[in-house]
């Protein structure tokens, strides 16, 4: 069991992401498009680099795997979500993928592309994880060595008035997204851009050591 969620605080958390989702999943994606900003521009970089095996740790509806398959097709993908209606929809939006019921800290990567992974990816999840420490330490070490592991996700918006700040970030709260402080992502080594008004980051990192044999 991962340091992030006991047993029980697993049940509760997969049960707030079922609720919330169950009801959201539909619209969803036309929804967040009008803020969760970044995702498209690490989509791009990455159909542009060379890589066999990708996966992403919250993968929602499929969206960023559909994307990315339209990139590159020859790839193989793979996903975890513990949001049961959220997995369902992804299933069949992306039945190219192996999509899992899992928790970032202790997912099954090796064993979901055969091997350990050369790209995985946190797209705006990374910010709903318990433990985003765990998450990102567990990632590190199921890359392939030259692997890479690419986060995009909200910022501390250091360029907005603090009154807006604290609202957004209250509002963010209410659906248990915490944003994740650069201090953590500098820990892990990680190159940074940031977004306009510091709304987003991409943080990039490479493999921490070998790879777990969790195949």
């Amino acid at each position: 069991m991962d340091a992030g969620l006991d047993a029980t605080d697993r049940t509760l958390h997969r049960r707030f992401l079922d609720d919330y989702y169950g009801a959201t999943h539909r619209v969803y994606d036309a929804t967040r498009r009008y803020y969760l900003f970044g995702r498209d521009r690490v989509l791009a970089s990455l159909g542009r680099e060379r890589w066999r095996t990708l996966v992403e740790t919250g993968c929602g509806t499929g969206r960023n795997l559909v994307h990315l398959r339209a990139l590159k097709p020859s790839a193989r993908y793979a996903g975890i979500e513990p949001s049961a209606p959220m997995r369902d929809h992804a299933l069949r939006r992306a039945p190219f993928a192996r999509i899992v019921d899992a928790f970032a800290e202790d997912a099954p990567y090796l064993a979901l592309t055969g091997g350990p992974p050369e790209r995985i990816l946190f797209s705006y999840s990374l910010s709903m994880i318990a433990d985003p420490d765990e998450a990102l330490a567990h990632a590190r070490t199921s890359l392939s060595p030259r692997g890479k592991l690419v986060v995009v996700d909200f910022a501390d918006l250091s360029g907005v008035p603090r009154l807006v700040r604290r609202s957004f970030v209250r509002f963010l709260d209410a659906f248990h997204v915490r944003p994740v402080p650069r201090s953590l992502f500098a820990r892990h080594g990680a190159q940074m851009i940031h977004g306009p008004v510091g709304y987003y980051r991409i943080a990039t990192m490479g493999a921490a050591h070998a790879p777990r044999s969790d195949a």
